[in-house]
C-alpha cells in the first residue's frame, strides 16, 4: 500500500483547517448584558438556563456574560435584555426577538418574547408535545433568539444570513434540533466581529470596556 509523505499529511491538514476555521481572534468582544424580566412567569432557574444557552453560542466568538440582577442600570450605554411576554410592536409579532437600529445603528435594548415563542411552538406539529418538552423548546428558542439578536448588536447590522447564527428564520423544527453547530458565524461575519473588537479596543482611553461599540 503506497505510504503519504510527511508533507502531504502536513499539507493536507493546512488545507482542512484554512478551509473550515476562521483565523483566530486577537481580540475577543467581552460582552456584559443586565437582564431585565417584564410580565412573565418565568423562574430565575429557566430564565438562567434561556441566558446560558445563548452565552453558549457565543462562546467561540465573544466572552459574554448576564447579570441576573433585578435592577438594571439605567445608562443608555448599558447592554439590556428585555424578557417578556408580549409580541414586536416593532417587527413581525411572530418574532421571537428584535433589537431596534437608529440611524443604522442598533440601540442598546434586546428583547426576546416568550408569547411568540409559545404561539410558535402551538402552531407547529409539536403541538401537545408533553410539559418537559415545552420547557426545553422554550429554553432553546429564547436562547438562539437572544444570541441571534447579540448578533445584530455585535456586527452592528441588520443584515440577515442564509445559514447558521444569523439567518432570518427560526422555525419550530430548527429549535427542536438539539445541536448547536447550525448557530455559528460564517468567515465574513467573524472577521467584521473581529475588526469592530479590534476598533474598540483602540478607541479605549485606559480603561477597559464591556462591550463592542455599536
Amino acid at each position: 500500500m503506497p505510504t503519504i509523505g510527511a508533507g502531504v499529511l502536513a499539507a493536507l491538514f493546512y488545507a482542512v483547517v484554512a478551509g473550515h476555521v476562521a483565523a483566530p481572534f486577537t481580540e475577543r468582544p467581552v460582552v456584559r448584558i443586565l437582564v431585565q424580566s417584564k410580565g412573565t412567569t418565568l423562574d430565575r432557574s429557566v430564565l438562567a438556563e434561556i441566558v446560558n444557552t445563548a452565552a453558549e453560542i457565543w462562546r467561540p466568538y465573544a466572552d459574554v456574560t448576564f447579570d441576573l440582577a433585578d435592577d438594571a442600570s439605567d445608562s443608555a450605554r448599558t447592554l439590556r435584555l428585555v424578557v417578556t411576554d408580549s409580541v414586536s410592536t416593532v417587527s413581525d409579532s411572530a418574532s421571537l426577538g428584535w433589537i431596534e437600529f437608529v440611524d443604522g445603528r442598533p440601540g442598546t435594548v434586546i428583547t426576546v418574547s416568550t408569547g411568540a415563542a409559545a404561539a410558535l411552538l402551538k402552531a407547529s406539529r409539536w403541538n401537545g408535545v408533553p410539559r418537559t418538552v415545552q420547557r426545553t423548546f422554550l429554553i432553546r428558542a429564547m436562547g438562539r433568539a437572544i444570541a441571534h439578536e447579540l448578533g445584530h448588536y455585535l456586527l452592528a447590522s441588520r443584515d440577515h444570513a442564509p445559514h447558521g447564527l444569523m439567518r432570518g428564520q427560526l422555525t419550530a423544527d430548527d429549535i427542536m434540533l438539539p445541536r448547536r453547530s447550525g448557530y455559528r458565524l460564517d468567515r465574513a461575519q467573524i472577521q467584521s466581529l473581529q475588526r469592530r473588537a479590534l476598533m474598540a479596543r483602540g478607541s479605549e482611553s485606559g480603561e477597559a470596556a464591556d462591550t463592542v461599540l455599536p
